[in-house]
This record gives C-alpha cells, structure tokens and sequence, in this order.
C-alpha cells in the first residue's frame, strides 16, 4: 500500500491511544469570550523564556481532552493543538477552539458547519495516528482542516469533502470557509483520514487530504477562501516562497510508486521532479532555503535523508538509513524554527544547519562518554527529550551540549516562551508554566 505521512516537527513516534473523552468544545468557562468578543479579563502576568529550560511540575493547568492524546504511561501520542505564547488553537472533528493555556479558559470557539467525516477519530482507546493536524497559525488567520460529509440532495449523491475553516486571530470571527470535493464514490467515507493545512502565506492557504488512494492538495484565497488550483494524486508537505513540495502518487512509471513533485504555488503549475522511484516520500517542514525529506527506495528498500534545492530539485546533501524497516525507516526530523533541524534515526541524534544541511553534531560520542537521549521536539535553540533513566533533559540545538539536566520538570510535546505541554498520569492535556 502506498503511504506517505507529512510528519510536523513537534510530533514525537508513532504512539498508542488514550480516552480523552468527547471532543465537542467544552462550555466556556467563566470570564471567557465567545466567537467574535475578546477576553473579558486582563491576563495574568507570567514568567517567560526563551527557550525554557525548565517547567513548574507543581502547577499543571488542565487542557481540553481534544488538544492531544496520550497512552497510559503518560505519552504524548497524537497533537491536536498549536501553541503560540500562552494560546493553544485546537482542532476537533466539530469545532476549532482556542484557550488560553496558562489559565485554561477558553478564548473562543468557531463550531464547524458541516458533519464530521470521521467523528470519533480523536477518541478511542486504540492506536491511530490518522485525523486533523494541528491548525495553522499566520500573522491573521488560523486555519484549521477536516473531513466532512456533504449529504445527498435528491439524485445528487453526497460525497467526502476537505473542510477548509479561517478564523480571525484575535476575536475569533470566522472568515471563511472552503470545501473540496475528494472522493467521486458516492459510499466512501473519511475514516483515518489526515487532513492538514500545510501553509497560510499572504498569496494562499495551502491545504491537504490524504486516505488510502485518495489524495488530494487545494490552494485557497486566503482573503476569501477562493479556490485558485487543486490537484489530485498529490500531497503537499512544505512551502518554500513560491514552491510548494510534496508526494506526487501520479507516476506513469508505476501506480505503486510515488516521487516528491514541486509546484507553482500561485498556479499549480509542475516546476520540477526528484526523489523518483520511491515507495514512501515523507516530507519535514523547516527552514525554507532547504526541501527535507526522507524516502524509501522502491527497488532495494534503502531510507535516506535528502536535502533538495527548492529552486530546482537539485540534491544538497542525502545521508543514508537504516534498510528494510517501512516508509519510515530513516527516523523523525524536526526543525527548532529558526536554524537547526534535528534527526533521530535508528538512535543517532544528528544535528544540521537546516540551511545548508551541514552536519553540526552527533550523539552517541564515545570520545565523549555521551549516549543520545530520546527527543520530542526542538524548539528556538532547545532539544527536548529524556534520558534512557526516563529523566527530562534539554540539549543546546547548535552544540548538541546539554543545556539542562537539573530540575527539567516536563517532556514536552509542545513549548513556548510561556509553557510546555505534556499530558497527566491518566493522559489529560496538562500545561505546565515556564520557570525559567
């Protein structure tokens, strides 16, 4: 089976399930907004850094269930939630709605016109690492993307289609709301379905819809929600100015294979064509001046690292992985979001220039005496992860030095200036306030 997962920088392994309850939005609390009305209460001041080194584990603030998902041990398994500051934007089969982490209050709340396509995707007791991917946040708009049923009317079947939802910013007023068909059966549905908004850019909002052999990218107005291309047998996976990349499933060569394809990102035009002959193209969104992927080869099974020119498609640098393992056999990438991308293959934690791909460090060190920890995410300068005695560390993203091992706090699965995220002993999205 052809599969291909866009994985974001914060996500950590493929993981299990918890019961994180309903994920209708919760009623707002007391002193909080509705869509379109601001706060009514001042926010509480609070100590920030940047990055944090450490977490206040004596002051958890309790999330929506719908934020994340967690197994019984208490690992992060699934986000449903983008952290900017002290916001979380969270997306749930009905509705995108926002709080404010440090004090658990719901900020707004934008409810989703249409019928889920998949409504119980975010709870459940089992593995699954299919459903809505975070919202997207830009300098105006959150975005957020799901799969809804469009009823039959009279002899017009209904169908499958990618809900595209912008909301305001800052009040919450919706903005617009864009659907695209994905599906001409009349009986499928969008069970395991990953649905994502890659980008918002001021020239569009780039959106994507994946399920067995339906793929599906839509560019969108981000002024009105306009459709200005789509294109099917394509996800995309990262924008980089005007190049959108991502896997192309329409390879003339063989329907079982798939190759990463750039496009035009104001016409959909085709600009070029690399990594060919693959049977898993799964794409990292970081530093734009570089298109980071990793592929599996169709013919020998070989994974590697590859770092493209989003220009042309010209390979920068490509390190090899690990063989005969699945699509994702060379490991996870994840970019600290302003300039190192950090990659855990086959335990070997490498840290490159996410510019210019040069490698800056490795971990194991035998010289060195150090062992590589496992990590979750990278942020703002900061690797955090944990010991192989299960104690929280944090590593400087340039050096690959430890940066913090004392009083940690918290294995994130999201961070900001003001708070971690993580999830409590029986798998409820906790924030935990920054130290310092």
């Amino acid at each position: 089976m052809r599969r291909f997962l866009v994985f974001v920088a914060c996500l950590g392994a493929v993981l299990t399930a918890s019961g994180c309850g309903t994920d209708d939005p919760a009623p707002a609390p007391s002193g909080s907004a509705t869509a379109g009305q601001p706060p009514t209460s001042a926010a509480p001041e609070a100590k920030t850094a940047d990055p944090p080194r450490s977490f206040d584990k004596n002051a958890p603030v309790g999330l929506p269930p719908g934020a994340l998902r967690a197994n019984v041990a208490g690992h992060v398994t699934s986000l449903f939630m983008t952290l900017r500051d002290r916001t979380g934007y969270i997306v749930t089969p009905t509705a995108l709605n926002v709080v404010d982490v440090l004090t658990g209050q719901q900020k707004w709340t934008v409810p989703f016109e249409r019928t889920p396509g998949d409504p119980y995707n975010q709870s459940g007791p089992f593995v699954n690492t299919t459903g809505p991917r975070p919202p997207a946040v830009g300098d105006k708009l959150v975005v957020a993307a799901v799969p809804v049923v469009i009823p039959e009317k009279g002899t017009t079947p209904g169908y499958v289609a990618l809900s595209v939802i912008a909301a305001d910013r800052e009040n919450g007023t919706k903005v617009w709301q864009s659907e695209t068909k994905v599906s001409d059966d009349q009986y499928a549905d969008a069970s395991n379905a990953v649905t994502e908004v890659v980008a918002v850019t001021d020239k569009a909002v780039i959106a994507r819809y994946g399920r067995s052999d339906d793929h599906v990218t839509v560019a969108l107005d981000p002024v009105g929600g306009k459709t200005l291309w789509e294109r099917k047998d394509y996800e995309a996976g990262s924008v980089h100015g005007d190049v959108v990349a991502g896997a192309d499933f329409n390879v003339a060569e063989n329907s079982s294979m798939v190759q990463a394809t750039a496009l035009d990102l104001a016409t959909g035009g085709q600009k070029w064509v690399g990594a060919a002959r693959s049977s898993a193209v799964v794409l990292t969104r970081a530093d734009p001046a570089l298109v980071v992927l990793t592929r599996t080869d169709y013919g020998s099974g070989d994974s590697s690292l590859l770092f493209l020119d989003p220009a042309t498609g010209a390979e920068r640098r490509k390190v090899d992985g690990e063989d005969q393992f699945g699509p994702s056999s060379y490991g996870t990438c994840r970019h600290d979001e302003r300039s190192v991308l950090v990659c855990d293959a086959g335990g070997v934690l490498t840290g490159y220039d996410a510019a210019t791909a040069a490698p800056l460090w490795t971990l194991p060190d035998k010289a060195a005496n150090r062992v590589a920890p496992g990590i979750t995410l990278a942020w703002h300068g900061a690797v955090y992860g944990k010991t192989g005695g299960g104690q929280p560390i944090v590593l400087d993203a340039k050096t690959g030095k430890d940066l913090a091992t004392d009083d940690v706090g918290l294995v994130p699965a999201l961070v900001s200036e003001y708070a971690g995220i993580g999830a409590g002993e029986n798998g409820e999205p906790l924030a935990y306030p920054v130290k310092h």
